[in-house]
C-alpha cells in the first residue's frame, strides 16, 4: 500500500496530537504506524513491545563523567533530531571519545555538524542515499525503504558545507543494503537514523556490528511506537543477549557491544 496513502488513512486524533507536539513528520509516522496496527494487531501490541524494551537513565549511562556539549539552538526544521535526543547523543558522544563515527543517514547534515562541533579531533563517517535518489527508481529486491518524504526534500549535509571542521566530516553516497561498511573506516561509534523499516535498521546494525563487535557503542533514533521495524529489531537483537536500552526523555536505544 502507498505509504502516503497508509498516512491518510490511519489519521486519528493521537497522531494529531503528535504532529502539534513535534511537526509534520511526526504526525506522518504515527499516521502509518495507526494504520499498520490495524493490519497486523491493535496498537496497545506495539505500546507492549516497546515497553520490553527497559529505560535507562543518562546518568546512569555517563557515569561519574561531567560532560560539557555544544548545542545549537534553531528553529526546528522537519527531519532534525529533538533537542532532547541530541543531548542525549552528544552527551554519550563526548564521555565516549571515538576517534571515529559513521552515521547512518546525513539528511540535511544537523547531526554530523553536531558531533563534529562536540569533539574537535573525530573523523565522522556520514551514509545517505545518492542525491538523485528517485523512489521511482528503486532496484528490484532490495529491502523497503520509508520516509520517502523526507528523501524528496533533503540538501544532503547542507548544515556543514563551508564550515571549518568540514574536513572532518566524510559523505559516501549510495544505498546502505548494497554497500561495503568495510571500507568506511575503522568507527567505533555508530549512529543509526536511516530508513526505519526492520529490514534496513537489521541490515544497517548487523553490518555496523562487524565493524566492531567488542567495544563499539550504538545508538539508534526513532525507538518508538511510530516505528514497529525499529522496535523489532531492538527486540530481535535483545532476545540473542543484547542489552540494548531505551535513553529515558527521548527515542534513543542505546547499546554497548562486549
Amino acid at each position: 500500500m502507498n505509504r502516503y496513502l497508509e498516512a491518510l488513512m490511519g489519521f486519528n486524533v493521537a497522531a494529531l496530537l503528535q504532529g502539534l507536539r513535534r511537526g509534520p513528520r511526526a504526525l506522518a509516522h504515527a499516521s502509518r504506524a495507526a494504520c499498520l496496527a490495524t493490519r497486523w494487531g491493535p496498537e496497545d501490541a506495539v505500546r507492549e513491545q516497546l515497553a520490553q524494551i527497559p529505560v535507562a537513565y543518562l546518568d546512569g549511562l555517563i557515569g561519574d563523567e561531567k560532560c560539557h556539549i555544544k548545542l545549537r539552538v534553531m528553529k526546528y526544521e522537519v527531519g532534525m533530531m529533538p533537542f532532547r535526543d541530541a543531548i542525549g547523543l552528544l552527551s554519550v558522544l563526548v564521555v565516549r571519545k571515538p576517534e571515529q563515527v559513521l552515521e547512518i543517514g546525513t539528511y540535511m547534515g544537523h547531526t554530523a555538524r553536531a558531533m563534529a562541533e562536540n569533539l574537535e579531533t573525530v573523523t565522522i563517517h556520514t551514509v545517505d542515499l545518492p542525491p538523485d535518489f528517485s523512489s521511482g527508481g528503486e532496484s528490484a529486491g532490495l529491502p523497503p525503504k520509508d520516509d520517502f518524504h523526507l528523501i524528496a526534500r533533503r540538501i544532503v549535509g547542507r548544515e556543514f558545507k563551508g564550515q571549518p571542521f568540514e574536513s572532518r566530516i566524510i559523505q559516501h553516497f549510495g544505498d546502505t543494503a548494497l554497500m561495503d561498511f568495510s571500507r568506511i573506516g575503522r568507527p567505533t561509534f555508530f549512529f543509526i537514523d536511516g530508513s526505519h523499516t526492520y529490514e534496513y535498521c537489521r541490515s544497517d546494525s548487523e553490518k555496523c556490528l562487524a565493524l566492531c563487535p567488542q567495544g563499539g557503542t550504538f545508538l539508534w533514533h526513532d525507538c518508538n511506537e511510530t516505528h514497529p521495524g525499529v522496535i523489532q529489531f531492538i527486540l530481535e537483537w535483545r532476545a540473542l543477549g543484547r542489552d540494548i536500552v531505551r535513553i529515558h526523555g527521548t527515542d534513543l536505544a542505546y547499546w554497548q557491544s562486549r
